[in-house]
This record gives C-alpha cells, sequence and structure tokens, in this order.
C-alpha cells in the first residue's frame, strides 16, 4: 500500500465511525440509536473547532446540520452536549488517538542520545462562564471566579502531549506532574511553578534527568562555583545564594554546586536591563553539558508554550457561553482531539514529502482542506475522500514548511541537539 495510502488508513481508524460509536456506547453516551449518534456529534465538533473560530453552542449546532444533513433543533442537540458521558466518551477517544498516532518527529544528535525522551511539563488556564465557579474555580477570584487549567506532559521527540489533565484553575500544579519513577533516562523540563526540590531529588534518584527554572527566593548554601571559562569564583564558597547574588552581575554567568537538604547544580544568569538574575537547577554532569548547554537546553521549554498558542487559537481551548460543567469540560476535550488531528496530519504529510511541516501553520492554514476532509470520513466517500487527502497534502507539503529551516538549527529548536525525522 502506497505510504500516502497508509498514513490516511491510520487516521481514519480513529475516525472511523463504528469505533467511535461503539465507545459511546460502552461509555454510556447513548443507550440506543438516536439521529444524534456519537460519530456524527464528535466529527461535527471535530470539525467546527478545527475550521475557524467559534463563538457558541448555536455555531456547533449549525457545522453539525451543515455536515450531517440533520434536522435536529438545537434544544435537543444541547442536551447531548450536557450529558455527564460526554467527557467519559471524549477522554476515551484521545487516549485512542494518542495510543493509535504515535510518531517520532524529531531525533537527537550524539550529545542527547542518552535521553529516551525529553518531556515538557507545564499548563495554561482560560476564563469560564461565572455560573461554573463552584466546579472550576479560578485562582484570581475578582477577574476571573471560574477558570480551567489544562496540565500537559509533552514529549519533545514526538510533538505530542503524553497525559492531559483537566482542573480548577486553583488546582496545586505539583498534583499533576508524572511520578518520578516514569522519568528514568528522561530529560524533564518545567518553569519555576514547578520548582519543588523533593521531587526533583526523586527524579534523580529514579535515574532521570532535570533542568528547572529555579525560583528567585530560592537561597541554597553555595558549595563551589565557577565562571562559563571554568575559574573558580572562590568568594561564592560558603556563603548563601542571597549574600553573593550581587557578584553575579559582574560574572554574566555563573556555574554554581549548592546544598539545600541535598546537593544539586544551580546555573545564575543575570541579563542586562533585568531586575533579577535567573536560576536554572539541574543534575546534568558539568563534564559533558556546560552552563551554556544547560541554558540552551531548558529553552526547548519553549515548545510547550507554542503548542498552547497553537491549541487556544486555532483548535479553540476557549470558554464558551455554558453554565453546564460537564459540557464545558467536553468541549475541552474535543478541543484536545481536534489538536491531535491537524497535529498527525501534519506530521503524517511530513513523512510523506519530506519536508519539515510547522503544525501551528498546519492548525492556522485550514481554508480549503479541513472542513471537506472531515466531510468525507464522515460520509466516506473513498474516491472523494482519496481525492481530498492528496489535495491537503499538496497544499500543506507547500504552505505549512517551517519557515526558517537554517534558523532552527542555528538558534531555534534543533540547535540544542534536535534532528527533523523526514524520509
Amino acid at each position: 500500500m502506497p505510504k500516502n495510502n497508509t498514513e490516511l488508513a491510520t487516521i481514519t481508524k480513529v475516525l472511523n465511525a463504528f469505533k467511535i460509536n461503539d465507545i459511546g456506547q460502552s461509555s454510556g453516551f447513548c443507550a440506543r440509536k438516536r439521529v444524534v449518534r456519537p460519530f456524527e456529534l464528535v466529527m461535527s465538533l471535530v470539525t467546527a473547532l478545527g475550521d475557524k473560530t467559534v463563538d457558541s453552542i448555536s455555531d456547533l449546532h449549525r457545522y453539525f446540520t451543515s455536515l450531517t444533513f440533520c434536522d435536529v433543533q438545537y434544544k435537543p442537540f444541547h442536551n447531548q452536549l450536557s450529558k455527564p458521558e460526554l467527557v467519559v466518551m471524549m477522554k476515551r477517544l484521545v487516549r485512542m488517538a494518542m495510543a493509535n498516532w504515535q510518531q517520532q518527529v524529531l531525533g537527537t544528535e550524539v550529545n542527547l542520545t542518552q535521553f529516551e525522551q525529553i518531556v515538557v511539563q507545564d499548563g495554561s488556564s482560560f476564563a469560564v462562564h461565572h455560573g461554573l465557579r463552584d466546579v472550576f474555580k479560578g485562582r484570581f477570584t475578582t477577574i476571573s471566579p471560574a477558570a480551567i487549567e489544562v496540565h500537559v506532559t509533552w514529549d519533545m521527540l514526538s510533538s505530542q502531549p503524553g497525559t492531559v489533565s483537566v482542573s480548577a484553575d486553583s488546582k496545586a500544579e505539583y498534583d499533576y506532574l508524572p511520578k518520578a519513577e516514569t522519568l528514568k533516562n528522561q530529560l524533564f523540563l518545567a518553569d519555576r511553578g514547578y520548582f519543588k526540590l523533593s521531587y526533583l531529588r526523586e527524579i534523580d534518584v529514579a535515574g532521570g534527568f532535570y533542568a528547572v527554572w529555579a525560583k528567585t527566593t530560592s537561597n541554597p548554601r553555595v558549595l563551589n562555583a565557577f565562571t562559563v571559562k571554568g575559574r573558580a569564583l572562590k568568594r561564592f564558597e560558603g556563603q548563601s545564594l542571597k549574600q553573593v547574588k550581587g557578584h553575579i552581575r559582574r560574572s554574566g554567568v555563573v556555574d554554581m554546586d549548592v546544598e539545600n537538604r541535598h546537593g544539586y547544580r544551580m546555573i545564575a544568569s543575570w541579563a542586562k536591563g533585568k531586575r533579577e538574575p535567573t536560576y536554572w537547577v539541574t543534575n546534568l554532569p558539568r563534564s559533558g553539558y556546560p552552563a551554556s548547554t544547560i541554558i540552551q537546553l531548558y529553552s526547548l521549554r519553549w515548545q510547550i508554550e507554542l503548542l498552547f498558542k497553537e491549541w487556544k487559537s486555532y483548535c479553540n481551548l476557549r470558554k464558551f457561553n455554558t453554565r453546564k460543567a460537564t459540557m464545558m469540560e467536553g468541549l475541552v476535550w474535543v478541543s484536545l482531539l481536534t489538536l491531535l488531528v491537524k497535529r498527525h496530519i501534519g506530521f503524517s504529510i511530513q513523512q510523506i514529502k519530506g519536508v519539515a511541516i510547522s503544525s501551528f501553520m498546519v492548525a492556522k492554514n485550514t481554508q480549503g482542506w479541513f472542513y471537506k476532509l472531515m466531510e468525507s470520513i464522515i460520509h466516506y466517500d473513498h474516491a472523494d475522500l482519496k481525492q481530498t487527502w492528496c489535495w491537503a497534502m499538496d497544499y500543506l507539503s507547500r504552505y505549512a514548511k517551517r519557515a526558517h529551516p537554517d534558523r532552527d538549527r542555528k538558534t531555534g529548536r534543533l540547535a540544542p541537539g534536535l534532528v527533523p525525522i523526514i524520509s
């Protein structure tokens, strides 16, 4: 079977009427056949959230009726979205998509081959209807009394979320960290919101590695310190970090061994114009990973910020005007499935066409192909589906290519030692 047909079959293996209807029935979403069946509902929601910005449940209803030709009024459609089982069904569909759409899109050069995965942890929140404050309590109760946070553990090499959780924005981020024992032989990256020394110690004991942005309130005792050229800084030895903080500005970048309950490595950099230095902590050895390499490795964490931007801007991870908590959470999982669909399509085209693809541009440039491809899958017009798929491949291979591959290698996502996997 030609590779383009194989990749299309992988997509329709998940976006499949029999499987989605079966999951809908087994999850309790539907006990008997209805006009609003799980497959048509899910596909219309994915199409709506992936096609363009939608503002209301009415928009979702219009997509459903236009795609399925079903004469369903707004109220029964709304009732289907309100079911608590929608969340259960969508979670199962997302898990199925993650399991079936595993792709390694980035490889590692020699200096990073010891890491089986590069794992990035972060969260992103958004306000929801004030009426949901009891279920999704916000952190900033005056500005956003109700808000949802999505917690993502992201695999850098596959460029896909590994695990995703949905909670109230007021919940502690620490509760959604991956278990330390799962990070053996993996590199863990996170910002200062996840700086927790006991957790980092657990990663170290489990045989994992980390590079985490530390809080400016950290005040460990400095055991020894070095400049980027390896010259020892005697004045730092035996002092607390706050006592020597002023000397960091003169040295530019300081690489220290510090102690606070247990020992670890800390790198400090004071950029011009900044009021405070930036601190990173790591357990990577100085011999193979100088301070500049640690800072460069940590910069990979920015990729998860771009993921959230892609998700919110072009897959409608956003507020809908509903007081139904299960509907709002269900739509969060639909938007995640939409994100996975677009990313899998983009990275499949990368393998087929042999060009580095920007998932952000795939998500953005939906004109002319996304709606039609989803429509062809819904009605399973085989000839039309193949024709649309071929057109989408040609279009995206030209207009969703990464714009600056040289910059990627020199200063961008590939600079720390990553390489795109292109067949």
